[in-house]
């Protein structure tokens, strides 16, 4: 067949047909730009909408975030949590005191704070926690979290450390930029009392509990036993300068059955 017969039994497209070609070229080739330029139209009506102006973009956001939390391994007070208590866990109540530990990190996030120094003891890459992290938390690697393998009284003076422990009978009064932190870093459901008291006093190392029955009605043990990221929380908020009552306020939930001396009073309850 000569190539004017195969000319003559191509199919002949319409001056429409040819219309649409040539659009859907144009269109198929500036995608990529109209995507954009509608990205930009819509960041644009949110800006406009927005009542706050000083409202940052996500992207800016977590660039800060990140800042922050690299500048929180130069910071005071250190916080320490104490991983040496995993042979008394099961592996779910382990990675319950891993996502806990997270949420002291994230806690870490929030700005126009001042920030703690996190560190994690007795991290040991052989035991349960750590595994977990590397199964469960992908970026855990870069996380700016300061891990070592030593007991806590090892790597720090014993006279600059303060373990905190429901057991201890000083009640923290002030949270000292000079001092150490050390919350257990355990599930405490079926943890034996004075599990961690005993070691401290072993060791000569300071303890204190948080000032829980000093203001809310008749606590029982159980109530004063709290998990490590309320802990943290309440300490990052007392060291600004939110009072012990606001900060238990709103850290402890009232359905567990804290009642603050001031409600009772008003209730008539002791």
């Amino acid at each position: 067949m000569t190539d004017g017969e195969q000319s003559e039994l191509a199919p002949v497209i319409s001056k429409n047909a040819t219309k649409k070609l040539k659009r859907f070229e144009y269109i198929k080739s500036h995608r990529k730009e109209v995507r954009e330029r509608k990205r930009e139209e819509k960041r644009n009506q949110v800006k406009e909408l927005d009542p706050d102006p000083n409202r940052i973009c996500k992207r800016d956001r977590i660039q800060l975030e990140k800042e922050r939390l690299r500048h929180s391994q130069s910071c005071f007070p250190r916080v320490v949590i104490d991983c040496a208590y995993e042979s008394f866990m099961s592996e779910k109540e382990i990675n319950k005191s891993r996502m806990q530990i997270l949420r002291c990190y994230n806690l870490l996030k929030s700005p126009d704070t001042k920030l703690f120094h996190l560190h994690l003891s007795n991290f040991q890459e052989n035991l349960m926690l750590s595994k977990l992290f590397q199964e469960k938390t992908p970026n855990f690697e870069n996380l700016h979290i300061t891990r070592f393998k030593e007991q806590v009284y090892e790597k720090f003076d014993k006279k600059d450390l303060v373990y905190l422990t429901p057991d201890s009978p000083n009640p923290l009064s002030v949270i000292d930029p000079d001092k150490v932190y050390v919350i257990g870093g355990f599930v405490d459901d079926n943890i034996k009392r004075n599990t961690s008291l005993n070691i401290c006093q072993t060791q000569g190392i300071t303890t204190a509990c948080l000032p829980i029955s000093s203001h809310f009605a008749k606590p029982n043990h159980k109530q004063e036993v709290l998990t490590i990221n309320q802990v943290f929380e309440i300490l990052i908020l007392v060291y600004n300068d939110v009072s012990w009552k606001d900060a238990f306020d709103k850290v402890l939930p009232q359905r567990k059955g804290y009642v603050s001396l001031s409600n009772a009073d008003e209730d008539g309850t002791l």
